[in-house]
C-alpha cells in the first residue's frame, strides 16, 4: 500500500473482540501516520467500543513516543465499509 506522499505506511492489524457475543472487528493502524482503519461488520462508528478505542490510542501513542516522533496531531479513525474492505487489505 502506496501513500500519497510517495511512502510507504507500516500497517499493523489488530482483531479486537467487542465482547458482544463473539462479535469481532478488524482494526489496522497506520502508527508513523496516526490513522486507525477499522472494518465493522455491524452499523455504527468506534463509539460502540470505547475500550477498542483507549488500547489502540494507548499503543499509537506510546508507539510514536519511543520513536520520538513530535507531531501531536489527534488520531483519526476511518470506518472501512465492508463493500470496500477487500480494496482496502489488497
Amino acid at each position: 500500500m502506496v501513500a500519497g506522499d510517495n511512502t510507504t505506511p507500516s500497517l499493523y492489524f489488530l482483531p479486537f473482540n467487542s465482547g458482544n457475543g463473539g462479535h469481532w472487528v478488524l482494526v489496522a493502524m497506520d502508527l508513523s501516520r496516526l490513522m486507525v482503519y477499522y472494518l465493522d461488520s455491524l452499523p455504527g462508528n468506534w463509539s460502540k467500543y470505547p475500550s477498542m478505542k483507549k488500547t489502540v490510542d494507548a499503543t499509537i501513542l506510546k508507539f510514536r513516543s519511543k520513536k520520538n516522533y513530535r507531531n501531536r496531531k489527534d488520531i483519526t479513525w476511518v470506518r472501512v465499509q465492508m463493500g470496500k474492505a477487500l480494496r482496502f487489505l489488497a
